[in-house]
């Protein structure tokens, strides 16, 4: 068998430079033998345990990532998920309104709308866009909603944040500030957060430019949130409401829980 580095073949050319004899033979013809074997038998990832590591959110021991565009890598998952193409994160995305037929909601994952920018390769943002009065909303789950059981555990963080980018033709066309809010969701129960207003973490966050947003755990677990589940989180959701006809774009990116 063919030895895989210099050091395997340093220490087996020492072995044999001793010559042993006797009992001396079996041993060193033992110990060969073994780690042979060990290096044949020694197991690689598979591609499906290759793509479930790649599925885990980001994390270090301060910040983990929940979603960031400029890590999306495409990957075409066959008949699995009806030979579409979808992305590492596995996530999917939901998004209504209210007046039908006077509104329009849409989110999706889109090139060149993130923070890094249209310079980074296959970078991406999330897009929320709404069309007309009234209420819209949206959530992107970064499981896909399977299992129904799935969920990062985000009970030992204190912040969730996330970039934020809002884009309209006009000023009379943007979302009413005071309205935007989130919430995060949870698999147990299907239950959600309190609402966090936007404006109350950064008056500014419709001014056209990237905004970081930090909204304390303590803020989401108040209210309605109190019966949250922190170790099942799965979605985040944002949504507006506007008395007259808006036209407008939201840009999220970089979502993750800080310490």
């Amino acid at each position: 068998m063919a030895l895989s580095t210099a050091g395997d073949h340093t220490f087996f050319a020492g072995m044999r430079a001793m010559k042993p004899s006797g009992r001396g033979i079996r041993i060193a013809s033992a110990v060969w033998t073994s780690l042979a074997l060990a290096g044949c038998l020694r197991p690689g990832l598979s591609r499906s345990t290759e793509t479930t590591l790649a599925a885990q959110p980001a994390t270090d021991e301060q910040r983990l990532v929940i979603w960031d565009g400029a890590r999306i890598r495409a990957r075409n998952v066959g008949t699995g998920r009806n030979a579409r193409l979808d992305f590492w994160d596995g996530g999917k995305s939901w998004a209504s309104c209210d007046p039908k037929p006077q509104c329009q909601a849409t989110l999706a994952a889109k090139s060149g709308v993130g923070v890094d920018g249209i310079n980074v390769e296959a970078a991406k943002g999330l897009e929320f866009h709404a069309l007309g009065p009234g209420w819209a909303g949206s959530g992107w789950n970064w499981f896909g909603w399977w299992p129904p059981t799935a969920g990062t555990d985000l009970s030992s963080y204190r912040s969730l944040t996330f970039q934020i980018r809002v884009e309209a033709k006009s000023r009379d066309a943007t979302p009413e500030p005071r309205t935007v809010e989130v919430r995060l969701a949870c698999s147990n129960g299907k239950k959600t957060t309190a609402r966090a207003m936007v404006h109350r973490y950064d008056g500014k966050f419709d001014d056209g430019k990237w905004h970081k947003i930090t909204i304390p755990i303590a803020d989401l677990s108040r209210g309605e949130g109190a019966q949250f589940d922190w170790e099942k989180v799965w979605e985040f959701q944002l949504s507006t409401w506007s008395a007259t006809p808006r036209d407008f774009s939201i840009y999220i990116d970089k979502i993750a829980a800080e310490r």
